[in-house]
């Protein structure tokens, strides 16, 4: 939830000269890198490993593998969480990185310091505790990439439009090379030594997170955005049966906002949380679970208008999810040898999307991106809503071409 923006990204900076920017954020952005090396490391082939050495079936390894992911992307609510209300994002990034690291050293001592008896439950645990990290780590690191620039400095705005560009091929660099590597020295060399692979990566993650301490930008925490969005839903149910004209006006209360937000006429019964009534007229202080400013409605609004982009994209997360199961197994079942005794593991199969990511980012980027921008206007040369939908079009395409 950290990467909500306005105040419902309850964190605001500490402006603090000669931090911040671009040389904060490489930092940054070589952490993700090493972070995503780890994590593929280990999650892209792992079915192969609960099938083949752990001895599970392939429907009991698949319905594990899934868990875990779930688990793991449920996680980094309760991680956002966290570093909003209390820690901050870095002290979150910091502790995360710690379990993380810890998580998968479990793993790979799990390989061979292990009866096979007990191989299968220190397993999981050792998995859970990496999904514990990543839970952590995952929701505040692209977030407190992005806050190192300054919204209201014209080419700090530019550079941040570009660094999420950037961030994504970091991502899919990270992912790539943990694809490539080391699946094949799980496969060939050894488990021991394939799993101590994400276990090092995590350590340079941590070490590289470290060198930009002093670098970054400081915040200060101001509470979570999900007590402030059951704030407004609270206060409206509150004052549900409470009417404009008659019982109140609408409170203009506008906290910490740049520019002043107005009531939409879009899901209306939330601005009944603005309304003033007599018990908020004999109240010394503002009660926010039972009045609520118009910027904090508003903000809630644009919340729930982002639920069609969210539904739209769970069909893609289904499929997706298929990638590091089913869609390895069957990959096993094909001739992957390409040269002489050079065998691709089944699992590097998946690296295709990454490397399509790598070549095409510098091209939009460099090429598009400033060519765009100078016919439409816009910092990113493209809005957000273009670039999703021309994504899922484009990925509809690619599946239409494969069924035929």
């Amino acid at each position: 939830m950290t990467v909500l923006t306005g105040d419902m990204q309850t964190m605001q900076e500490k402006r603090e000269p000669l931090k911040g920017g671009w040389k904060a954020s490489i930092y940054l952005v070589g952490v993700e890198v090493a972070e995503r090396f780890a994590i593929f490391g280990v999650s892209g082939n792992l079915i192969t490993y609960l099938t083949e050495v752990v001895h599970e079936s392939t429907a009991s390894a698949a319905k594990n593998v899934n868990i875990w992911i779930g688990v793991s992307s449920l996680l980094p609510l309760l991680g956002g969480f966290v570093a909003d209300t209390y820690l901050g994002r870095r002290k979150t990034i910091l502790f995360a990185s710690l379990i993380y690291m810890m998580g998968l050293v479990l793993v790979m001592l799990s390989v061979s310091l292990v009866p096979l008896r007990f191989q299968h439950v220190l397993v999981l645990l050792s998995l859970y505790l990496v999904a514990v990290g990543q839970g952590g780590h995952k929701p505040c690191v692209q977030t407190f990439g992005a806050d190192q620039f300054d919204e209201n400095n014209p080419e700090e705005k530019k550079a941040k439009s570009s660094f999420f560009n950037w961030w994504y091929f970091g991502i899919s660099a990270g992912a790539s090379a943990a694809i490539l590597v080391v699946y094949y020295v799980q496969d060939n060399v050894g488990w021991l030594i394939g799993f101590a692979l994400p276990a090092m990566a995590m350590a340079l993650s941590l070490a590289i997170f470290l060198l930009g301490w002093k670098s970054y930008r400081q915040q200060v925490c101001h509470g979570s955005p999900l007590t402030q969005v059951a704030q407004v839903f609270t206060a409206a149910y509150r004052k549900r049966h409470v009417h404009y004209i008659e019982d109140g006006y609408v409170e203009i209360h506008e906290e910490g906002h740049q520019q002043p937000l107005t009531c939409s006429n879009q899901f209306k019964f939330l601005n009944k949380a603005t309304i003033i009534d007599a018990i908020d007229e004999l109240s010394e202080t503002r009660n926010g679970w039972r009045l609520c400013s118009v910027a904090e409605v508003e903000e809630v609004k644009l919340l729930i208008r982002l639920t069609p982009v969210w539904l739209s994209c769970l069909p893609y997360g289904v499929i997706f999810a298929q990638g590091g199961t089913f869609f390895t197994k069957q990959g096993g079942t094909m001739n992957t040898r390409i040269w002489h005794d050079l065998q691709i593991p089944p699992a590097s199969l998946l690296v295709f999307t990454g490397l399509a990511v790598v070549l095409t980012v510098p091209i939009y980027d460099k090429i598009f991106v400033p060519f765009a921008r100078r016919i439409t206007g816009f910092t990113s040369g493209i809005s957000m809503l273009q670039r999703i939908g021309t994504g899922i079009f484009l990925a509809i395409m690619r599946l239409w071409w494969l069924l035929w």
